[in-house]
């Protein structure tokens, strides 16, 4: 049985047409559901005319309203979006939009070697065709009403994680899946479980880059459930605390490392009033940092843990869990949409947020963690399996990190690992075999313009051999 391509997105914009539904951080751009869904038909009439139904589209974006336009469009023509983080290097976007497969992109324009032509497709340097859309693009297309249909499996998203040897090693979220994501946060918001019901006050703030688990756990279940969000284009303390305080934002969900320097940003004494939701995850975090952010943010945290092969999320801290000492590193229990258990260690976890491509026969997926269940039935995760990094809400895999330092004429040799970070869960670190000294003081420059700046080392070790060699 096929489903009706971005039905429930459509249905939840028209219910909400009059409502305001997102907002830049400066107050300068204000749309309301009717505008959301006039702009992203207006786009996706552009996809249509390029042929671009159910076909791969490469996204690009800052956060913004224009953002949020780009996804749905994509959604309402039945294509899948592959989604590039916008702080990533151009040659990385164009290799992961190259391997992805995509027939064309959808960017803001933010990259210096894309010229911003809102009135055509252009050839630029991030390899397809390219469209350019962003807040003040003008309404010149005509809207396109018509339905696409998909089968439940077809991707709508497919989230990179590495390119390898031209190969994209991506994780596929289906059309089904993604309804399933949205419903199960929709139902965790409406029965209590992230904190108070929602109410007609209440406004969302995407900080996190809009591609990441914020999307699923806030932007787009706050769309349906026809409540505004801000968006601040990237992650600045000072900048959070200032939207949040401008807009009364009641709800938002951000890495630890963030919420730790919003906590540094307030000091002693200042407090975010109007928050009733802080949700956080992606990144390990002490129990002593978060009875820290408990005397910042109050009785307002909820941590997350999910995974994008197996939905987000799949176990909640909630706020009464921190209202008691945290005495070890738990990331709560397992909601009751999923299954969840351990099998040899491993974390695994079967529902309808599970994508196929990472299932058993069973339905099964392992996610890679290894973990252990305490008395008391919170998941305690003790490593991983595939030797994964993780920096705050981005996962960084050593084998590309590796190749791409490879690349550099001065290297022979590389080992790329994570240490422990009490901010951002890990940091990374490359040890180099090198007969240039100096090389430790260059090569992260080189590298940026190659990787996303989380992918770049923190720390260069120039040595004679690899430790272990």
């Amino acid at each position: 049985m096929e489903l009706e391509a971005g039905r429930e997105i459509r249905d939840a914009l028209t219910r909400a047409r009059d409502t305001v539904l997102a907002l830049s951080a400066n107050g300068e751009v204000v749309r309301t559901g009717a505008d959301l869904l006039r702009r992203a038909q207006q786009l996706a009439g552009r996809l249509v005319e390029r042929g671009l139904e159910r076909a791969t589209v490469g996204v690009c974006f800052r956060n913004s309203a224009a953002a949020l336009e780009a996804f749905i469009a994509t959604e309402l023509v039945g294509a899948t979006r592959l989604p590039v983080e916008p702080s990533a290097a151009t040659a990385e976007a164009r290799a992961i939009f190259a391997a992805g497969g995509a027939k064309a992109v959808l960017t803001d324009g933010h990259h210096d070697d894309v010229a911003e032509d809102a009135e055509g497709w252009t050839k630029t340097a991030l390899g397809a065709a390219t469209l350019v859309h962003h807040d003040a693009s003008p309404e010149s297309a005509p809207r396109w009403r018509d339905r696409v249909t998909v089968h439940p499996g077809h991707p709508l998203v497919v989230y990179p994680r590495a390119v390898r040897g031209g190969e994209l090693f991506g994780i596929p979220t289906s059309y089904a899946n993604w309804r399933a994501i949205i419903d199960v946060n929709v139902d965790l918001y409406r029965s209590g479980h992230y904190g108070p019901a929602p109410a007609g006050d209440d406004c969302y703030l995407t900080v996190v880059q809009l591609m990441h688990a914020t999307g699923m756990v806030g932007s787009f279940p706050f769309l349906h459930l026809g409540l505004p969000q801000v968006f601040l284009p990237r992650f600045r303390a000072d900048a959070m605390v200032e939207a949040v305080e401008r807009h009364r934002v009641t709800t938002l969900f951000a890495v630890p490392g963030m919420l730790s320097r919003v906590a540094d940003v307030l000091g002693d004494g200042r407090r975010l009033r109007s928050l009733r939701r802080v949700l956080y995850g992606g990144a390990p975090v002490e129990p002593a940092e978060i009875a820290r952010l408990h005397q910042v943010f109050g009785d307002t945290l909820c941590q997350l843990y999910g995974r994008y092969e197996a939905g987000w999320p799949l176990t909640v801290l909630t706020a009464e869990d921190h209202r008691r000492p945290i005495g070890e590193r738990v990331t709560g229990r397992p909601i009751d949409a999923i299954e969840l258990g351990i099998r040899d260690g491993e974390v695994v976890t079967r529902s309808p947020m599970v994508s196929a491509t990472f299932a058993d026969a069973d339905g099964w997926c392992g996610l890679g963690d290894t973990a252990v269940f305490t008395e008391d039935g919170y998941l305690k995760l003790t490593g991983r399996l595939d030797g994964m990094i993780n920096t705050g809400s981005f996962h960084v895999y050593p084998d590309e990190v590796e190749a791409a330092v490879l690349g550099h004429p001065d290297v022979s040799a590389v080992r790329v690992a994570g240490v422990a970070d009490a901010r951002w869960g890990e940091t990374i670190v490359a040890f180099v075999v090198s007969s240039n000294p100096l090389l430790d003081k260059t090569l992260r420059d080189w590298l940026r313009a190659r990787l996303a700046p989380y992918k770049v080392p923190a720390v260069v070790h120039v040595v004679d051999r690899l430790p272990g060699a």
